[in-house]
């Protein structure tokens, strides 16, 4: 009988062994198992350290893009306020013949043109017809760049004269685009601003797409 209580005892020894062999193996393979995902895990840190980075780095490119566009704006707006309000049609076909006949120039023929809508400026064109030597078209077109109104010699055509030669300075027939310009009241200057943020929003919005794990 105490040989049969001996041996249960050491049953039980050996089953009580059991069990904290078993614990501990189950406590090492849970420790593995953790130790494996920790590289992932910081893969994981890494990537999402990286894409905050990204993302810090393209909200300052992003507000120093609306920076430059709101100076550039702000310029064009100055420059806008600058223009006269109305292009006074009479008063710079008077002045473009007045320097004409004052140089000399002959068969003078003037006719304004429409408008057209630039953006933050209109433009209105007269053609000139007319006829004269070379320097007198040249000291013309000085002046109307150095004249009080906001004029522009937009394009020019010359060609040999058919009269007949009177002096010694060659005759030329020459057709003249003169541009003339005032700001557009209704216009302001779009900055785009609020189309980049929207882009942004909708770029962080996306899905993203989810890789398959290989196995």
């Amino acid at each position: 009988m105490m040989g049969l209580i001996q041996k249960i005892h050491i049953l039980i020894l050996l089953w009580g062994a059991w069990e904290g062999y078993l614990v501990y193996e189950a406590f090492n393979n849970k420790k593995l198992e953790i130790a494996n995902q920790i590289p992932v895990l910081n893969q994981r840190i890494a990537k999402a350290q990286r894409e905050k980075r990204q993302i810090k780095e393209y909200l300052r490119d992003i507000e120093e893009a609306k920076q430059n566009i709101e100076i550039v704006a702000k310029e064009v707006e100055t420059l806008q306020r600058k223009l006269p309000e109305t292009i006074k049609d009479a008063e710079n076909l008077a002045m473009i013949k007045e320097i004409a006949e004052g140089l000399n120039i002959k068969n003078i023929y003037l006719s304004p043109g429409i408008e057209e809508n630039k953006g933050f400026y209109f433009t209105k064109r007269y053609e000139l017809s007319a006829s004269g030597t070379y320097l007198q078209m040249l000291i013309f077109f000085e002046k109307i760049g150095v004249s009080e109104r906001l004029l522009n010699i937009k394009n020019v055509e010359i060609k040999k004269s058919e009269e007949k030669q009177r002096g010694r300075f060659q005759l030329i027939n020459a057709k003249v685009t003169i541009e003339a310009y005032r700001y557009n009241p209704n216009h302001k200057e779009d900055r785009g601003i609020d189309e980049i943020e929207k882009n942004f929003k909708d770029t962080k919005k996306k899905p993203r797409k989810r890789t398959r794990k290989k196995r």
